[in-house]
């Protein structure tokens, strides 16, 4: 579930200003930001990097591609991947497939997998009470024409909840306070809730996990933009 609310948050984390297309972060190639990601007791178990690779711009829409190394406590990188990000009108666009665990997909490389999915998209205007797009992923893995296994998240009650004031590792900022739930199925149904806090010119600065019963499972800060 950890990747999955990474991903999610990463989405707000992208803008290129030279386009002028969302106020949340002014990326740029080769622009690098970290998080240190701990678990329910605040421990730190793993740093992410996300650097950004390649800007384009095609009718109107900006396409961003990002490549997105985790480390492990030791700092030893345990698996990397790329994600793309459109944004277009002042609304930044993220595919849900790629909510999926990339270092859990690694081990379907040899079989079949099909998905549907819908897109989360974050405007460039937020105020507090607003409700923002919820939606689905479902990738199907078979093998040899028979279904093994098929895996569903959903995001929904997404909205800003308040503005708050926060401090991290690499400052302190005013936030937008953006909370939902996520419900992930496999073998069963796991549900959980999310809030995220976002500040205009920087992107996602502390993320906080839960369970069903609103207890603490792991958060995400800030570390360093570069």
């Amino acid at each position: 579930m950890k990747t999955i609310y990474f991903l999610l948050s990463c989405l707000i984390s992208i803008q290129v200003s030279a386009q002028n297309c969302n106020d949340f972060y002014s990326f740029k190639t080769g622009t690098s930001i970290e998080y240190i990601h701990n678990n329910a007791k605040d421990k730190m178990e793993s740093i992410s990097k996300m650097t950004v690779s390649d800007v384009s711009t095609t009718d109107g829409i900006v396409t961003l591609k990002t490549d997105n190394v985790f480390y492990d406590d030791k700092e030893k990188e345990t698996y990397k991947f790329q994600q793309t990000y459109y944004c277009q009108d002042g609304n930044i666009t993220f595919d849900m497939s790629n909510m999926f665990d990339p270092k859990t997909m690694e081990g379907y490389k040899d079989m079949q997998v099909s998905m549907t999915s819908d897109k989360l998209d974050l405007p460039n205007s937020l105020s507090v009470g607003q409700t923002l797009k919820e939606g689905n992923a479902t990738m199907v893995i078979s093998n040899q024409g028979m279904k093994l296994m098929t895996m569903s998240v959903h995001v929904f009650n997404r909205k800003v909840d308040s503005q708050e004031t926060i401090t991290v590792p690499a400052g302190t900022y005013n936030c937008y306070k953006i909370t939902y739930d996520v419900e992930s199925k496999v073998m069963f149904k796991i549900q959980g809730k999310a809030a995220e806090w976002y500040a205009k010119g920087v992107g996602m600065v502390k993320q906080e996990t839960y369970d069903s019963k609103g207890k603490i499972t792991g958060s995400t800060l800030l570390k360093s933009i570069k």
